[in-house]
This record gives C-alpha cells, sequence and structure tokens, in this order.
C-alpha cells in the first residue's frame, strides 16, 4: 500500500512522500505553551495548531500520517518578483478548489478513499514536525525543513489517514552546520533569535499578512518593523536564500514560469497601492489568493515598499492615496510619505492633515512629520 500511495503521488506532481504514525506531536505542544505569547494567534485560533497536534483532532480514525512534499523551486522566479513575493506564494500553493495545487490534495484524497481510507487534512496539521518525523527532512536553524538535495523550497502537507501504514525512521533533527549564523544574519528584524525559535510577530513574512488581519494578531504593523521591510509585500525569502544549503539550487539555470512572466509587472508596488475592487479580485488573487483577503491589506504593504524606496516621485501618488476611503490605506501613506522626507512631503502631510478626521490617520501624520 505505501507504495502505491507513493506512485500514484509522484504522478499527479508530488515529489517526496513519507509516513509516519498518527501518535501527538507533543514537541509542538510544548513549544506552543513555552512560546505562547507569540502564537496565541495561529495555535488557538487560524491554523488551531494546539488542537492539531494531536492528528486523532482532525480525523478520529487517525492511525497514521502521510507526508506529502512539493519542490516549488523547478522553474525561474521573475526578477521583478524577486525581494517582492515570497517564492512559496508565486508557487500559489493554495487548497482552494479552483486552484492547481488544490486540485492535487483532491485526487490524493480520492484516492486514498478509493482504498478504504478515512483522510483528514483540514485544518492543516502539524506538517513540518511530520515531515521530520515521517524521514522525508530535517529542521534547519530558521525552523524550515530541509529536505537532501532540495533545501527548504518545498511545500509540505500532511494528512492523517484511517490505514496503518509502515512508518519511516526520523531523520537527524538537524543538517545545519554547528558555527552557521547565516539565516540569523539575514534576518533584519530578529525574528530568529535561537537556532530553530522563531518569534513570528517580528517575521517580515507575518507582518506583510497578519497584523489587522488574523484575530489575535496585532492590530498594526510596527514602526520598527515597517522600516526593514524593504520591498517585500507579500512573504519574505531572507533567510532561506541565505541559507548555504539552498545556494546549489539557487545557482541553477531554470526555465521560466509563463505564468509569473506574464503577471509580474502587474504587481508593481504603484499599481497595487492604486489598485481598484476589480483590480483586486481579477488580477492580484489569482497569485496572491491565501491570507489576504481583502486589498487595503496589499495597498497597505504596497505603501510600506513605497515609503522604504526612497523615491520622491511617488509622493504624488501616495497623496492621492491619503483620501482613500480606507482608512489603512491613508494611515500607511501617511507613514511612508514621511519615511521618504523632502520639503514636498511635509507639505503634503501639513495639507492632508487639515482635512483627515480619523484620530489614528491623524496621529500617523503627526509622527511622520516629527521625522522631518
Amino acid at each position: 500500500m505505501e507504495q502505491e500511495i507513493r506512485e500514484y503521488a509522484l504522478e499527479i506532481g508530488f515529489d517526496n512522500v513519507g509516513f509516519t504514525t498518527a501518535d501527538p506531536f507533543t514537541q509542538l505542544t510544548e513549544a506552543l505553551e513555552e512560546r505562547k505569547e507569540g502564537y496565541s494567534w495561529v495555535s488557538n485560533r487560524l491554523l488551531q495548531l494546539a488542537n492539531v497536534a494531536d492528528p486523532c483532532n482532525v480525523l478520529p480514525s487517525a492511525r497514521s500520517v502521510i507526508v506529502l512534499i512539493y519542490d516549488y523551486h523547478k522553474q525561474a522566479f521573475p526578477e521583478k518578483l524577486i525581494g517582492r513575493i515570497g517564492k512559496a506564494y508565486q508557487s500559489r500553493l493554495y487548497p482552494g478548489k479552483k486552484r492547481l495545487f488544490g486540485s492535487r490534495l483532491r485526487l490524493m484524497r480520492d484516492f486514498l478513499g478509493a482504498k478504504g481510507m478515512e483522510v483528514g487534512y483540514r485544518p492543516a496539521m502539524p506538517e513540518r514536525q511530520a515531515a521530520v518525523r515521517a524521514g522525508v527532512g530535517s529542521f534547519g536553524c530558521n525552523t524550515f525543513v530541509h529536505e537532501p538535495g532540495r533545501g527548504s523550497y518545498i511545500g509540505i502537507v500532511a494528512m492523517a489517514v484511517s490505514a496503518e501504514l509502515e512508518p519511516a525512521a526520523a531523520v537527524s533533527e538537524t543538517r545545519c552546520f554547528d558555527d552557521c549564523r547565516r539565516c540569523f544574519e539575514a534576518c533584519p528584524t530578529g525574528a530568529l533569535y535561537e537556532p530553530y525559535k522563531m518569534n513570528p510577530l517580528q517575521c517580515i513574512a507575518f507582518n506583510t499578512y497578519g497584523p489587522g488581519n488574523f484575530p489575535g494578531a496585532p492590530e498594526d504593523i510596527p514602526i520598527e518593523i515597517r522600516e526593514k521591510m524593504g520591498s517585500w509585500i507579500y512573504g519574505c525569502d531572507l533567510c532561506q536564500d541565505a541559507c548555504p544549503m539552498n545556494q546549489k539550487r539557487l545557482k541553477q539555470t531554470l526555465v521560466p514560469d509563463a505564468y509569473l512572466e506574464e503577471i509580474a509587472p502587474k504587481m508593481d508596488p504603484k499599481v497595487l497601492l492604486a489598485m481598484d475592487d476589480n483590480y483586486f479580485q481579477e488580477t492580484v488573487q489569482q497569485l496572491l489568493y491565501g491570507y489576504i483577503w481583502e486589498k487595503k491589506f496589499l495597498q497597505r504593504n504596497a505603501a510600506i515598499a513605497l515609503g522604504n524606496s526612497g523615491d520622491e516621485g511617488v509622493v504624488n501618488l501616495l497623496a492621492t492615496t491619503m483620501e482613500d476611503p480606507e482608512e489603512m490605506v491613508r494611515q500607511y501613506s501617511a507613514w511612508a510619505i514621511g519615511r521618504i522626507g523632502g520639503n514636498k512631503s511635509k507639505n503634503v502631510l501639513e495639507l492632508k492633515a487639515k482635512n483627515e478626521t480619523s484620530e489614528k490617520v491623524k496621529a500617523e501624520i503627526a509622527y511622520a512629520l516629527e521625522s522631518f
């Protein structure tokens, strides 16, 4: 049965398969309790990790866990999207009904069902922990799972099933070099603070989609984080791109992804900041579906990226979006104008302050003006 599952998974586009028991992931439970301040938004709410650390809470009849690996570094990523959108998000690893990756998951679920198994994988189970226990990878210091020969550019799906499958032996806990701190040095916000420990509230990727969007997450992106987000609009690859175990993959010459090449110009931050609802739904959501379902969050991120660019040429655009009906867009446009600086920026902020009605936006304008 294990061989049949493996062959079918490879046939429909996955790149590796592992098997492990349905025993609770006690290490995850302990880690969430130890670091509950930073993980409460995800452990008890969004992904319910505190609950699904026991696969039987996902599928009461669970006896095994199947781990599916998808290598998303098979085609080249457009230069225009590098440093702007994380590679995993460019790869569209979304489970939606109209998504290619979601279709793979449904095919796999139907195949297992036809073999007489009950299947459960929503909400997402502890996928990284399952991958390590199933012997398909090991943890890196940046908390990503690294698979031998592929590095950490992999998507992981864990499915609980009712069948008793032969588990694999777990691999070594880490493949990182003892003295390597590349990922720590690459993270500008200090989110990685100890080997195998990350504070998600400091992570650039989390801050592109969590604040104000996820229940239990902070309402706003801290100012000290905004300044270090650079040009990132959705996700972040800095710690992965710095990892020595990924360098061989990064140096490969790959065939361009035709879809990404087509849509890359449409993801320019100036375009995203000024987009209307139709553009968001019909164009942007085709690529950036997932954690963001309202355009204001991407507009916020685009404003931050433009502010960090230091380009005085975008001040007029930011001045226009300071008239946006959405408070969040006005707030972060004000911050971006202040971040760019210069006499023109100061004049715009002073003018907008006269008619602004939101206390939150007025406070952002006041903060920006203090920097002049």
